[in-house]
Parts: C-alpha cells; sequence; structure tokens
C-alpha cells in the first residue's frame, strides 16, 4: 500500500516539477503520435539532429562531421573576435554553457535527456548551438558552398531544424550568441529566408513578447497574426476552471464570446458541401487573399446577389511542407504548450475544402495554391491525411469550445457558406448563370437571341398598330 501511495505522490511531484516554468518544454512528439508510422515518420530527422533526443543515431552520421566542423568555425570566428587562441576560445564558451545547465535542463522534459550527465550534456548542446548558429548565419539558397553543401543536402538539413525533436532552447543560443555579439533574431529570420535576409541587408524589428522558445515556435508565428498568438507566460496567470465550467465550455451554452452566434443556427448547421468543386457549381467563388496573404487567419466570405466569394491566404507548398505541417500539429499537441490548437483548427478547415485532386486544381487556378510539392493528387492527399490527425475537426463543423481558439471564426464562415449553398434562388441564379453564360459565345448567342426578340417584339407591334 505504501508503495502504491508513493506512486500518487511521486506523480503529483513529477506534474508539480514540470509546471514550474510556464514555458514549454522541449520534448519527444507525443506518444499517440509516436505510434502513428505514417505521421512519425516526418518527425524524425534525415540528416542532421540538434539536442540530446536523436543525439547519435546510426542514421545521423553524416550530421555529426557537418555539426563538428561548423563548431570549429563558429569557435575560430569568436576565438578571433577576443583574440584568443582556438582551445582557449571552446573552452570559454563550453563554460558558458556548463554554467547554466541547470536553467538549460530545465527547458528539456525529463525523458528527452535522460541517460546523460552535466558534463555530457553540455557538451552536446555547446556543439549544436555553436553549429546551428553557424549554419542558421550561413544558410543561403544561392550558394549551399558557403556551409560546404550541396543544394539538396542544404534542404534536407534546413527542414531537420524544423522538427519538433531537433529544438534547441532560445535562452541557450542567446548565451552563445551574447558572447559573439550576434543578434538572435536576426539569424532566425536569415534562416527562415533562407539567407535573403543576409544578403539584401535586411534590418530586423526587434519581436515584441513573447519571443519563440525555439525555431519552430518562431515558423509558427510567421503565419499566425500576433493578436492570435497566444502569450504562454501569461498562462499561469489565468484562472483555473472548475470541472464543471470546462465541461459547459465544451457545450453550445451562450457564452460572451459567442454571443452573435445564433444558437438555433448552429444546431442546424450540418454541412451539406463536402469540397471546393461543390461550392463552385453554385457560384461561390475562391479569391487569392493578398492582402497580407501569408496570414492563416485571413480568411473571410462575402455572400453575393446570386454569387459568393471565399477569400484565402496564399500557400507555397514543397518537399518541406508535410514535415512542417506536421511538426506544427504535433507542437500544438503537446500537454504543456499551451496554444489553442490554431494551426490544427487552420488545417482542418482546409481539409473540409479539399477533396481530392480537383479541388486542388481549382484552387491552384484561383492563385491560392502554388504547388512544388508534386501532383494535385499528393497535395489533396497531405491535407486529407492531415486532417485524420487533427484533434479539431469536429469543432470546425458545428461545435464551439473555448479551448479551441479558431472555432468560432470557422463555425461563423462555413455558417456563412452553408446559408449561401442552401439558398434555392441564389444557387439556381448560380447554375443558371454557369449553364447558359460561363463562355463569351454564350453571352453573345444570349444577346443574339434577346435582340432578335426585341426586334420580333417591335415588328409585330407596328403590324397590329400601323401607322396611319
Amino acid at each position: 500500500m505504501d508503495k502504491r501511495l508513493s506512486q500518487l505522490k511521486e506523480a503529483q511531484e513529477r506534474f508539480d516539477r514540470n509546471n514550474r516554468i510556464s514555458i514549454p518544454k522541449i520534448q519527444r512528439v507525443p506518444i499517440f503520435l509516436r505510434q502513428n508510422e505514417r505521421f512519425y515518420k516526418y518527425c524524425s530527422p534525415k540528416i542532421i539532429s540538434f539536442g540530446p533526443i536523436h543525439h547519435n543515431a546510426k542514421n545521423l552520421k553524416e550530421g555529426e562531421h557537418y555539426k563538428l566542423l561548423w563548431t570549429s568555425i563558429f569557435v575560430a570566428n569568436y576565438a578571433k573576435k577576443i583574440d584568443k587562441d582556438d582551445n582557449e576560445a571552446c573552452k570559454l564558451l563550453l563554460k558558458k554553457i556548463e554554467d547554466n545547465i541547470e536553467n538549460v535542463k530545465n527547458m528539456f522534459t525529463e525523458d528527452a535527456i535522460e541517460g546523460y550527465n552535466d558534463n555530457d550534456l553540455a557538451w552536446i548542446l555547446f556543439v549544436d548551438g555553436c553549429s546551428l548558429l553557424h549554419f542558421m548565419g550561413n544558410v543561403d539558397d544561392q550558394c549551399p558552398n558557403a556551409l560546404n553543401l550541396k543544394f539538396d543536402q542544404l534542404m534536407h538539413i534546413w527542414r531537420d531544424t524544423l522538427l519538433l525533436e531537433n529544438q534547441l532552447p532560445r535562452i541557450m543560443l542567446e548565451i552563445l550568441c551574447e558572447e559573439m555579439g550576434i543578434d538572435l533574431e536576426f539569424l532566425i529570420n536569415n534562416s527562415f529566408d533562407m539567407g535573403e535576409s543576409k544578403r539584401l541587408g535586411m534590418v530586423i524589428v526587434k519581436l515584441e513578447n513573447p519571443k519563440p522558445f525555439h525555431i519552430l515556435d518562431f515558423a509558427r508565428s510567421v503565419y499566425l497574426p500576433p493578436n492570435m498568438v497566444s502569450n504562454i507566460e501569461e498562462h499561469g496567470k489565468m484562472e483555473t476552471q472548475s470541472e464543471g465550467s470546462e465541461h459547459n465550455s465544451m457545450r453550445k451554452n451562450k457564452t460572451q464570446d459567442q454571443e452573435d452566434i445564433d444558437e438555433e443556427e448552429i444546431n442546424l448547421n450540418w454541412n451539406t458541401y463536402k469540397s471546393i468543386r461543390d461550392l463552385k457549381t453554385v457560384g461561390i467563388q475562391v479569391v487569392a487573399n493578398k492582402t497580407d496573404e501569408w496570414n492563416w487567419s485571413n480568411i473571410s466570405f462575402t455572400s453575393k446577389w446570386f454569387n459568393g466569394e471565399l477569400r484565402l491566404p496564399i500557400f507555397l507548398f514543397n518537399d518541406v511542407t508535410p514535415y512542417f505541417f506536421r511538426n506544427l500539429v504535433a507542437y500544438e499537441m503537446c500537454s504543456d504548450v499551451h496554444y489553442n490548437y490554431e494551426c490544427c483548427s487552420f488545417f482542418s478547415f482546409m481539409d473540409s475544402l479539399v477533396d481530392n485532386a480537383d479541388d486542388v486544381k481549382e484552387l491552384r487556378s484561383a492563385g491560392v495554391f502554388q504547388n512544388l510539392l508534386g501532383s494535385d493528387k499528393e497535395l489533396a492527399k497531405l491535407f486529407n491525411d492531415l486532417g485524420d490527425d487533427l484533434p479539431t475537426k469536429m469543432y470546425c463543423n458545428n461545435s464551439y469550445t473555448n479551448a479551441v481558439a479558431y472555432s468560432k471564426k470557422y463555425i461563423l464562415i462555413k455558417l456563412q457558406i452553408e446559408k449561401h449553398y442552401t439558398n434555392k434562388w441564389k444557387t439556381w441564379l448560380a447554375q443558371a448563370y454557369n449553364t447558359h453564360f460561363n463562355t463569351p459565345w454564350a453571352m453573345i448567342a444570349f444577346l443574339a437571341a434577346l435582340l432578335a426578340l426585341v426586334l420580333t417584339f417591335i415588328q409585330t407591334w407596328f403590324a397590329i398598330n400601323p401607322s396611319k
């Protein structure tokens, strides 16, 4: 009995220990996603590891060689800066990590650093931190030779820097940057735009709080507006809901946040459309939203006299996209990440519009999708597969919850689309227009027929009423 009670106490202590820091820790992909081989293969590094989770993996030996090379260059540059030899410079930088090892360890979950003593962990983080900073400062898709890489190697390593299990804590990178006198925010931006910041001599505007916790967190913030990126540091100040109130938030009772949502309309909001093609048949056009074009919340719907307009942000899809999207999903699903599924909700909404390759073709034609990933079928499969793993899919249809930040926005847009889609008068006009006036020749034929009808009417009138 005592042993069982001690297990309960240990569980509580572990929970308290993990929640002392209100920011998310660097950790493995959640276990239920790791068990999904189809999903997890996009979360494992292919060339290089950063951090302790995949350190010394047999398939990443080539990456270890590059890390040591880049670290030696980083240390040599630091030695020149402080006018010391390379060995002395290396010891000074390593000592900075060793002196802060307890704080840095707190940025990882226990299982991520299990099996490493402080000395080994400090060395791993020193090498990985120096090499990552050198990579971010010198990445250039126009000149991969700057990193002694070929273009394909550069792209694979760049992709690996975005993986959830390959992240390094910002506070550790800041320690190394401070010693070198370099700007971490500039390096992160330069890495994300593949060296364009450095090539063009861009001046990076300092980020307001909250600062990103690591590179993946920064990449996430690029596609979300500032007001939709939750301040995790404020999470600890929020009042904890009781079990009853949490249950009520999952129901569709009226709250202050949803006063403008008609409860009866939500209850009846069964989506009868399944894809972009369905919307096109009733005159709903998709338009690329070129104002703040990369903002994933930049979605709106306007119902006009007999047609509708759905505005969507612009997407560029390449070989990195399947990895990036799945790692964003895994990140938002981590238990200590207090974001409200903003990315998951958006992917779920897009999954509701993309059913097959024909839908992708429509979005390409509208300028919403630029597909460098492969065939339209592959891109449709990406959204369909992604939709199967999302926790927010049901909430983007007809349920509202405070636990999902975008659910209200998407419910309202879906409700507006559904109203237009089921309006018989509007859909009849749209279908008539699409059937009879879908080409210039059809329009000319209609005008010719109308003119003939008018002339016939005039001729008949004068025949009945001849002039005296």
